[in-house]
């Protein structure tokens, strides 16, 4: 008899395409080489209107991390707490499906960020982004992750630079190895396995900005980097559609909330079952 997939498995994407999209190959190619590029991902339109909202909606902060100490990367994480405007995208077909081939149908957002990085910014150290769960490697793959371009990611704006393959390796991070920048036109989405090297490139032009999209997917049973059950207020939270509620980590995992769906909670408030009595209500039951 055949086991039962869990719904931490991957999805096997096999001749699944979906708004044109191959998301077997697309799914494969990340397993094999660590990463893959998707092509107009998002249109002009679409990249106008979150670049609208991050200029005028969204508030941003300094981030001075992973190697850099410049101060010349702006960032703006928790994106789902302060506007609507890319709501869109974490629903969109071809990421879910792309995740889910990845990591499994029960996964959650684990990080949403706006980054623009500056003339002047320095070259990050390569990192891979699961190394924040302390889970010795190889292990099965728990996390996936999307970068989106703005703006043309060119070599000399600091592109993102890859390390092929290393989403395989067990052996240390070493920042001398070789790696290569992916170049991207506007729209183009970088889709990659959360044990990739990889490190944001140095923007050496004078004038140019290079603006992106990140949201990285986390398996449903380990805590967010970000945690979204307390970064996007319940009021907010209310009001977004039931599949986003979802990736924020309203779902059933275990217990839940005494034995209810999550989700039930948003909306009534109640964390303890409604069903629940006092022990003598029990033993009258079975007198």
């Amino acid at each position: 008899m055949q086991q039962k997939q869990t719904p931490f498995e991957p999805i096997d994407q096999t001749g699944v395409v979906v708004h044109g999209l191959d998301i077997g190959e697309t799914v494969r190619v990340i397993m094999s080489r660590g990463y893959a590029v998707v092509p107009d991902f998002l249109s002009a339109e679409q990249i106008e209107h979150i670049r609208t909202a991050f200029d005028t909606e969204v508030l941003i902060t300094e981030m001075r991390s992973i190697g850099s100490d410049t101060g010349n990367t702006w960032r703006s994480h928790n994106l789902l707490a302060k506007t609507r405007a890319a709501d869109f995208v974490f629903l969109d077909p071809r990421l879910r499906a792309i995740v889910e081939g990845v990591i499994g149908r029960d996964h959650q957002v684990n990080v949403s960020t706006l980054f623009n990085t500056l003339p002047g910014e320095t070259r990050q150290f390569l990192h891979h982004d699961d190394g924040v769960w302390p889970i010795p490697r190889p292990h099965p793959s728990f996390q996936c992750n999307v970068l989106i371009a703005f703006d043309e990611f060119t070599l000399e704006n600091g592109a993102t630079h890859v390390v092929p393959y290393s989403h395989t390796w067990t052996r240390p991070l070493d920042q001398s190895v070789e790696s290569i920048q992916v170049t991207m036109k506007p729209g183009s989405a970088l889709l990659w396995e959360g044990g990739l090297w990889h490190g944001g490139g140095a923007n050496t032009t004078r004038d140019q900005e290079r603006m992106g999209l990140f949201i990285s997917h986390l398996v449903g049973y380990l805590r967010p980097s970000d945690l979204q059950l307390v970064a996007v207020p319940q009021e907010i939270a209310r009001t977004l559609p039931e599949r986003l509620q979802r990736l924020l980590g309203y779902y059933r995992f275990g217990n839940g909330v005494d034995g209810r769906d999550p989700l039930d909670t948003l909306h009534d408030g109640l964390v303890v079952h409604p069903e629940a009595r006092l022990a003598e209500h029990w033993r009258r039951l079975r007198s």
